[in-house]
Parts: C-alpha cells; structure tokens; sequence
C-alpha cells in the first residue's frame, strides 16, 4: 500500500521548504495541492516553488493547467491519480498545499457527477447557517431517501453530508446509492493509501508578519506587470483572477480601486485566506499539528512523526 504525507498550513507558514528537506531525506517526491499553483499563467501571485526549489526534487501537479480551462476538485483527482501510475509504489508522496477541499478529494473521493447549481449551494448554505452549522437535519434527510448510502458514512462526517445532500438535492427522484453504481470508478472509490496528515501553525502575529514579507516581494517581482498581461489576453473574466491577491490588482487594474492601498487590501484579504484555512483543518480527523515557529526544529519534529509513520506499516 503506498504512503503519503499531506503536508498542510496557512499560506507563508513554511510548507514549501518543509517538504523539499523531507523529500531530500525520505527520497520522496512532491505533488501539489494548492489550487492556484496548478496553473501555468498564474506565477508571481501564487508563490509557487521557484525552479531552483524544484530541480531539488521531483514536483509533480505545478502548471498542468492554462487559461481558460478551469481546475476542479474532481479534475485534480483526476490528474493525481493519472500521474501516481508513473511513480514507484514503494516511493513516498508528500502532498504539499493549502487546499483543504482537494485533500478531501483525494482522501475520500468524489461522485462522478455534474457541478452542483449555484442556487442549491446557496440554499444549503443558507440552510446550514440557520441550524447553526450542524449538518445534523441533512444527515437526518439522507438517511430518510438512502438509508442504505447512511449507513457507510459517520453522522459527524461533514465533507460525505454536504456532497451526498447536494446529490440529492440535485437529484429528488432517486438517491446517492442508485446513482453511485457504474458512477464512480474503482480507482476512485477506494482509499488512495496510508495517509500521515501534518499541519503546520503559526502564532497570528509571526505568521502575519510573514505574509507581510511575502506581499512585498510578490511586488518587489512584478505582481502587477503579471496581471496586466493577463488581462491584456482578455482573461478578466477566468475565475482563477479572484483568488486572493489576483483579485485586488485585477480591481485596480480595471480601474475600480485607486493604486493607494492596494498592498494593504492584498494583506486584509490573505490574512482572511490564512484564518478559513485555520478553520477548515481544524475540523480534519488525525492531524498532527507542529509550531512552525522555528524551522530547524519544526524540520526535527515532521522527521521524527514521517520515521514513526513509515516504520508502523
């Protein structure tokens, strides 16, 4: 069975370097899990690996996808697993990013199934918030319609109740076993492997002061010469331009904000990205969190957690 580390944290919080020195010690390889990094034209803002970085070891998963093609969930599982058939299953995968959406999607798998509506997310949405966030009354519906779907999957499972409840909503005359056969592939209904999950934190303060550091030299390096070409392609409309960063020199760009704070508008907006993504894995079963704060000993800690979690196979 193959091994895996997702690597995860906040944006600036140090994977990057983390998961090259791993790689180097472990003989592993890296493949991508940010959903901005997959992207050919998206550079500068994204913060990729350099091509220094990514001559140390091999990178998988970087620039596999151009305007005007959009990257989904589904799509990324879809070119993970193609490229897993190329690599030895005896060499470690350390999945490096902050995505916690594509992580699940590797994780747990998705249904073959066509994009949800904007209008039923939003009305899920809208459900969810008046219960409080609980998912408790859409666990309750699945296992009224399909309670043979119910049984397979934990009432607290939030990620499996949110995608089976969209099914069904998009779906009112059968269910999520019905359309599950012949629906998904076997590749992608089974686990993927052993799984270690390590995510990285850092103290609000330091880590802003980072991200602070790193706006700057998204500047420093041409962050609006970049999205100036871009929109000169006639791409203002490719949805990966509202991603953080892209978004707000896109909004002056195109004449909608003045030039005067737009650095600090980037910061706001990237301080936000860094608390969802706090929240989001939060709430993953077996993460191992490690204070990011000093990387020597943040690199002995992940060696030690990845040593133990190879040697217990």
């Amino acid at each position: 069975m193959r091994n895996f580390l997702f690597l995860s944290g906040p944006t600036a919080s140090g994977k990057t370097r983390l998961a090259i020195e791993l790689a180097k010690k472990f003989g592993a390889v890296i493949f991508n899990c940010d959903s901005i990094q997959v992207y050919h034209e998206l550079n500068i803002g994204a913060a990729k690996p350099s091509p220094q970085e990514r001559s140390e070891v091999p990178h998988f998963l970087f620039d596999v996808m151009s305007a005007p093609d959009v990257m989904t969930a589904g799509k990324y599982r879809k070119f993970f697993l193609n490229e897993l058939e190329n690599i030895p299953e005896t060499q470690l995968i350390i999945v490096v990013g902050g995505t916690g959406f594509y992580y699940r999607a590797l994780e747990k798998g998705l249904f073959d199934i066509s994009e949800t509506p904007v209008e039923i997310k939003e009305a899920l949405n809208e459900e969810l918030k008046s219960n409080g966030g609980k998912t408790d009354l859409f666990w309750q519906e699945i296992l009224n319609r399909d309670p043979e779907y119910a049984g397979k999957i934990h009432p607290n499972d939030e990620y499996r109740i949110l995608r089976a409840i969209e099914i069904l909503r998009q779906n009112p005359d059968t269910n999520v076993t019905l359309l599950n056969q012949g629906k998904i592939n076997d590749s992608e209904s089974t686990t993927i492997g052993r799984i270690l999950k390590l995510h990285l934190q850092l103290e609000p303060s330091l880590l802003n002061q980072r991200i602070e550091q790193r706006v700057k030299q998204m500047f420093d390096n041409g962050m609006i010469e970049e999205v100036e070409s871009l929109l000169g392609k006639g791409l203002k409309t490719w949805s990966p331009l509202s991603s953080v960063g892209y978004f707000e020199v896109c909004q002056y760009l195109l004449g909608h904000e003045n030039r005067l704070g737009l650095e600090e508008r980037i910061l706001i907006s990237t301080r936000q990205l860094a608390k969802k993504q706090r929240t989001w894995f939060k709430k993953e079963p077996d993460l191992i969190a490690l204070d990011a704060t000093e990387p020597g000993s943040l690199k002995t800690k992940a060696e030690a957690h990845l040593a133990s979690f190879l040697s217990n196979m």
